[in-house]
């Protein structure tokens, strides 16, 4: 037997498919040797949820995929809907201010709705170093990085940088599953050398961003390189080669790619890299495919659940497990080792095993069939009808349910709706049914979920709008006026000093610049000491204005997270670039989203 634990892959590739139960083919996995072809495009929909490294739903984190773009809602949620991706290798960027981007990479089936989980790292200052004479910053985790002496450059232009450079630095422990599954970007597929699709084991990883003074990006210069040493896992030291592969995360087409090779000195591993994004030490090894369908005793597929595959006798937290989850149908499935003895664990959201299926892959696609276990105390369904208004049946809707990591949208469907997962004993959440077609919502309940079915009976949703609208009208000229849930709208408050509001809007096309965009200073309560000085939107020259004595903001309701934030403000303002009069009045009422 194999003493050697190696790597496996089972990336986030949780596709929201129709209700049948008919055998699926996944020809978009590519297997090795064989080079992907990103250029084939097909339309789909991706849907999921961010959280922050806590676990808490992050609120305003914008989220990209293909030509179109979103902000997660107060629960972290976020949906595009007809976007044209790569079939291979579909991708979303999410990106908030004071983090790392992330990015999510997953096989594409056309017409068809991918579902994704992603956790966003909190960016830290490991030092500051001078651009003119370079130096060595290490991170408190251990990431230790030496930039050249006048080897910098600003990341927009090329131009050459001479202050001082921040140094942004986080490990990503790879003998962590869910850190790796959340945290890590992409799905550790690659392309090497020869531009092969492999599988990566990855012994070191951590992500890096130097900033200028003025916050802007920056680069390695072009013919200069910096030294970085990466700590190995302890879970993975024994098992650490002399020299590995040395990967970057293209983030152009959501794939990892082999730049060069990484040398063991120590505990750490060194190598030399020419720009700063996500880099990881790694082994790309062949991979077949995977696919199995999980359900309950009675046959219900179980929806959107955590399954880890490990190294047949392996321990979980032995540094090689990786997991994804389940789709709307039951389905799990992506790219694992070939010729490898394995274990597939159903898992709570407590992190422990439910079920276990051992099996073995061989050098062809694998296929598990449909798996029923005996998830005894951890199964849960939660059921019940939903009316509108006029206590007619809501035929376009959701159930939400939010705390304590029990995030789950739930489609309401001709009134009715069901969703089984798996959940740890005794555990509280809080939900609110919403009837999108007249923007209407019941007011959050609690319930604490208990093995077998809760049923959450008759639910009403009605007597609390969810519309957020914002009008606006630039020197008496028509009044455009945008409305969530056609166009996205959040505000979010930064309880810094005497607190900032960020109201954000993108139009129903879902551009990537926002079509209305505003900051204003105090706390959150109404009244009049609010005040305002920028306001962004395409509709200015250089696509902003500013006010050279603030404007007063007056907010009528300042609701808490879930609530609304509603105001007002007018006067006038000037161009930035051509210091043009531009005289405005603008009304809110938004969804405060933290």
């Amino acid at each position: 037997m194999n003493k050697t634990r190696l790597p496996i892959l089972l990336g986030v590739i949780i596709t929201v498919l129709s209700a049948s139960c008919e055998k699926r083919d996944h020809a978009g996995i590519i297997s090795n040797l064989s080079k992907p072809d990103l250029s084939i495009k097909v339309t789909a929909a991706i849907a999921g949820f961010i959280t922050d490294e806590s676990n808490a739903p992050l609120a305003g984190a914008q989220v990209k995929a293909g030509n179109k773009q979103t902000i997660t809602d107060e629960y972290g949620y976020f949906s595009i809907n007809d976007v044209s991706l790569s079939e291979v290798a579909g991708f979303v960027k999410i990106a908030k201010a004071g983090y790392f981007d992330n990015y999510r990479t997953f096989l594409v089936n056309k017409d068809q709705e991918t579902f994704v989980r992603a956790k966003m790292l909190l960016k830290k200052e490991a030092g500051v170093v001078d651009a003119v004479t370079g130096g060595t910053v290490t991170s408190t985790d251990g990431i230790k990085l030496t930039l050249p002496a006048n080897g910098v450059v600003k990341a927009d232009n090329g131009a050459v940088y001479t202050g001082d450079v921040h140094v942004n630095v986080r490990k990503i422990d790879p003998s962590n599953a869910e850190e790796v599954q959340l945290t890590l970007p992409g799905d550790e597929r690659g392309t090497d050398v020869n531009e092969y699709l492999k599988l990566l084991k990855s012994y070191s990883s951590f992500a890096a961003e130097l900033t200028g003074n003025a916050g802007e990006r920056l680069q390695i210069a072009p013919g200069k390189q910096a030294t970085v040493d990466m700590p190995v896992s302890a879970a993975l030291l024994s098992l650490a080669p002399t020299t590995l592969e040395l990967w970057s995360f293209n983030e152009t087409n959501g794939l990892w790619k082999q730049e060069g090779q990484a040398t063991k000195t120590g505990n750490n591993y060194r190598a030399t890299v020419s720009h700063f994004s996500y880099w990881s030490d790694a082994i790309g090894y062949p991979l077949v495919n995977f696919t199995a369908r999980v359900v309950n005793s009675t046959g219900q597929p179980l929806v959107h659940v955590p399954v880890m595959i490990t190294i047949a006798n392996q321990p979980m937290n032995a540094g090689f497990s990786k997991f994804a989850y389940t789709d709307a149908d039951g389905y799990v499935y992506g790219a694992v080792l070939s010729n490898t003895g394995l274990v597939l664990d159903i898992l709570t959201p407590c992190a422990t095993s439910a079920y276990s299926h051992p099996f073995t892959t061989t050098n062809v696609d694998v296929d598990l069939g449909t798996l029923t276990g005996n998830l005894g105390q951890n199964t849960v369904t939660i059921s019940g009808t939903v009316s509108n208004c006029d206590n007619a049946p809501v035929t376009d809707g959701y159930i939400q349910t939010y705390d304590n990591g029990f995030y789950n949208r739930i489609n309401i469907v001709n009134g009715s709706f069901s969703f089984t997962g798996l959940a740890c004993t005794n555990t509280e959440v809080n939900y609110v049914a919403v009837d999108k077609a007249t923007n209407q919502q019941t007011a959050p309940q609690s319930l604490t979920l208990i093995p077998g079915v809760n049923d959450l009976g008759m639910l009403n949703a009605c007597g609390i709008s969810t519309v957020s609208t914002v009008s606006y009208t630039i020197n008496n000229g028509a009044t455009k006026i945008l409305t969530a849930p056609v166009d996205t709208i959040g505000g979010f408050f930064t309880a810094q000093q005497t607190g900032w509001t960020t109201v954000l809007l993108l139009d129903a096309g879902q551009n990537t610049v926002p079509d209305w965009n505003f900051q204003f200073s105090g706390a959150d309560v109404a009244g009049n000491d609010h005040k305002l000085t920028e306001v962004f939107s395409t509709s200015f020259p250089g696509a902003r204005a500013y006010a050279p004595v603030p404007l007063t903001v007056t907010i009528t309701e300042f609701g808490k997270a879930g609530g609304f934030i509603t105001g007002s403000f007018s006067g006038l303002m000037l161009g930035f670039s051509d210091n043009s009069i531009q005289n405005i009045v603008c009304n809110f009422r938004v969804k405060r989203m933290n």
